[in-house]
């Protein structure tokens, strides 16, 4: 049986979906199990990555795991997985070790890459560059005002969608040949936030207009969510242009060229209608 974590999450869920749609058995972790609408069959259980003496009831019987962490779960966790009889662990990680590896965000995911390798499980690690999704944040401003407000308009990423982080998560879960492999994993194309309210326009049949605000701003209005140096942790990513440029791993794995942004918007109209 492969668990889950973060089934309910922006990659998570796509995950289970998938291992569902290959016959798979699937146990999805979760805080809130009665709220989690995941697919019939799937094995839907409580339990927390920050709580140590929640780990043994959801890892029995445990072979695989996807493990998406936050900043605050526990490091422990691969080491009780393995003492549990967990063969593999398929981490998403950060793109942010390789190209800001100073900042908080790379070293939380540093920290629990070393964990997995410490611990004796097999491994993968997804080092995952900035998501696609994360312009849903913008979808109530362009419905109300038709206005986007974000930092540093003119910085260039390869955004990715997570439904292509969870292909090859799944892919990795399921095949040989992944074992000790770092995938860096981003989208196919070099977008500004600038160029994404463009395609947004165009997709949306809606004039958008983009404010850039100031880097101050933006550190304040992201401190009422997250602690103060993941803020600045993901300012500085925002910030400064993706050194990785596009990377070949997604069509390496899967075979096909990672989905557009363009994709993207269309495959999420109502989001942002």
């Amino acid at each position: 049986m492969i668990l889950v974590t973060g089934a309910t999450g922006t990659v998570g869920r796509y995950v289970v979906e998938r291992l569902v749609g290959e016959g798979r058995s699937v146990r999805a972790l979760s805080r809130s199990p009665e709220k989690a609408k995941l697919p019939n069959g799937v094995e839907v259980v409580s339990g927390d990555l920050e709580k140590t003496d929640t780990f043994p009831a959801f890892l029995d019987g445990i072979k695989k795991v996807f493990w998406v962490i936050t900043h605050e779960a526990d490091k422990t966790f691969p080491f009780v997985a393995r003492q549990a009889g967990v063969e593999q662990i398929v981490l998403l990680s950060s793109l942010s070790i390789n190209e800001h590896p100073d900042n908080a965000i790379a070293r939380f995911h540093s920290a629990a890459e070393e964990a997995v390798r410490e611990s004796g499980v097999n491994w993968t690690f997804l080092r995952a560059g900035g998501f696609m999704s994360n312009t849903l944040q913008w979808a109530q401003s362009i419905r109300s005002e038709g206005i986007v407000r974000a930092p540093f308009g003119t910085s260039g990423a390869a955004y990715i969608d997570p439904r292509d982080i969870a292909d090859v998560a799944v892919l990795s879960l399921i095949s040989s040949g992944h074992a000790e492999k770092i995938y860096l994993l981003t989208g196919s194309e070099l977008m500004s936030p600038i160029d994404q309210v463009e395609v947004l326009s165009d997709v949306l049949q809606k004039d958008i207009q983009f404010i850039d605000i100031s880097e101050g701003t933006a550190l304040e209005n992201m401190k009422d969510f997250y602690p103060d140096e993941i803020v600045e942790a993901a300012i500085q990513g925002l910030k400064q242009a993706n050194p990785t440029g596009v990377s070949p791993t997604v069509k390496e794995i899967t075979g096909r060229y990672p989905r557009s942004f363009n994709q993207w918007v269309t495959d999420h109209l109502n989001a942002y209608r």
